[in-house]
């Protein structure tokens, strides 16, 4: 073999690995990934609270509040926290919409969180993922919940309505970092599994390092008109019966989110 020959075969070889190398690390053309999203409010949408978006619960807050660059606590240096004020039963939701993808079928969700020490009102904690789908007219809701009343850890049957009791104890101490990993995902071309609608299957949570293998379905939902195709996730506060107006908060770091 001259050595021109030897050239071009080693400038083909370097060309073909650097290639493959490229395409094993790039995300495919069809994933939507959102990193640390806590350390910015690009890409959350105003909180939902009643009357003008609906949270459930019964109470109007008093006050809300969003904001990021808290160095402690943190675990990378910069936390978000999330707070709402009101009187029993008054909820708040944050959404961070990571994106569209109507193909998407597999979604991961990863945050550190730290509940604050008025977890005692606390009615729960609730961390969803969501695939609205425009083309199907389908609405994944994939809700997860620490239920501090019952202290299980719930799941959401979006088609009725209701929140579900898996086994799977809830042990979100106050003024602590938790981690919580939820991996749930959806069946292409299942359109009437469950109770004539597509399934929502919730595959695995892990907390703490601690993993739960809770393998439940329940049907998704019917897409509200004028909603646009779009995968994200969220957190809720739900405040619990109190007697007196009380604000509950926590701290979230290091959120991760994957569609694919």
């Amino acid at each position: 073999m001259n050595m021109v020959r030897r050239v071009l075969l080693v400038m083909y070889v370097s060309v073909f690995l650097s290639a493959l190398s490229v395409a094993q690390t790039q995300p495919q053309a069809d994933e939507v990934s959102a990193y640390n999203v806590d350390d910015s409010m690009k890409g959350w949408k105003p909180v939902c609270v009643l009357p003008k978006c609906d949270p459930g619960g019964s109470g109007i807050p008093i006050k809300t509040s969003q904001n990021t660059g808290h160095h402690s606590p943190s675990v990378d240096g910069g936390s978000m926290k999330v707070s709402v004020t009101g009187r029993s039963y008054t909820n708040a939701l944050w959404t961070y919409v990571a994106g569209r993808d109507d193909n998407a079928t597999s979604f991961s969700m990863k945050l550190w969180v730290y509940p604050t020490n008025q977890t005692s009102v606390a009615g729960s904690y609730e961390f969803d993922q969501f695939d609205f789908s425009s083309s199907t007219r389908v609405e994944f809701m994939w809700g997860t919940q620490c239920n501090q009343v019952n202290h299980l850890w719930q799941v959401f049957d979006q088609l009725h309505g209701h929140w579900m009791n898996t086994s799977v104890r809830c042990t979100l101490a106050a003024n602590q970092w938790h981690h919580v990993h939820w991996d749930v995902h959806r069946v292409a071309g299942d359109t009437d599994r469950c109770s004539g609608m597509p399934c929502m299957y919730y595959d695995t949570l892990i907390v703490d390092g601690n993993v739960y293998p809770v393998n439940v379905k329940y049907p998704a939902g019917h897409l509200p008109g004028g909603w646009s195709s779009s995968v994200g996730f969220q957190v809720q506060i739900d405040i619990g019966a109190t007697g007196s107006p009380a604000t509950v908060e926590e701290f979230i770091d290091m959120a991760d989110f994957t569609a694919m």
